[in-house]
């Protein structure tokens, strides 16, 4: 898939040089996924990553016997999923298509590989990824916060 578009408008391909991103070309493809269907479940295994092309994507927090809580709404050129690179490589949240969207998809596995032998890449996207895990834990928090205020 060619990034070139993608590229202005993503955090991690922006922070990344020519030779990465064609690297990341060789191991993705787009997908295509309709309003309300699933990317992945909160445990499931994470071997792929995704940068929104166009659309929206939701990342849910699952409870039992409540509907799910919506923790952000991810738009083009964001990443969805970051558990990818960090052991055990299983989702925290479920991400679901809002909708009708086209995506970037990346080959986890591939991206992790290529890590181990690219102390730049590795860096690179270490940055991105942390940043983005903070964010991402920053809004659960307030989303938990406006939770027990309201006595839900």
């Amino acid at each position: 898939m060619n990034l070139e578009s993608l590229r202005r408008d993503s955090e991690l391909l922006r922070s990344l040089d020519e030779a990465q991103v064609a690297f990341l070309e060789s191991v993705s493809e787009e997908t295509n996924v309709v309003a309300g269907e699933t990317l992945f479940e909160e445990g499931g295994q994470a071997d792929r990553f995704y940068v929104v092309s166009v659309g929206k994507v939701a990342l849910e927090m699952t409870s039992p016997g409540r509907a799910p809580m919506v923790i952000q709404t991810l738009g083009p050129g964001e990443l969805v999923g970051v558990s990818w690179l960090f052991p055990p490589h299983r989702w925290n949240w479920r991400a679901r298509a809002v909708v009708d969207t086209k995506l970037a998809r990346f080959d986890a596995a591939e991206v992790r590989r290529r890590c181990e032998e690219d102390a730049g890449l590795r860096s690179a996207l270490l940055a991105v990824v942390a940043e983005e895990v903070v964010g991402r834990l920053h809004r659960a928090r307030i989303q938990l916060l406006d939770l027990y205020r309201s006595g839900s």
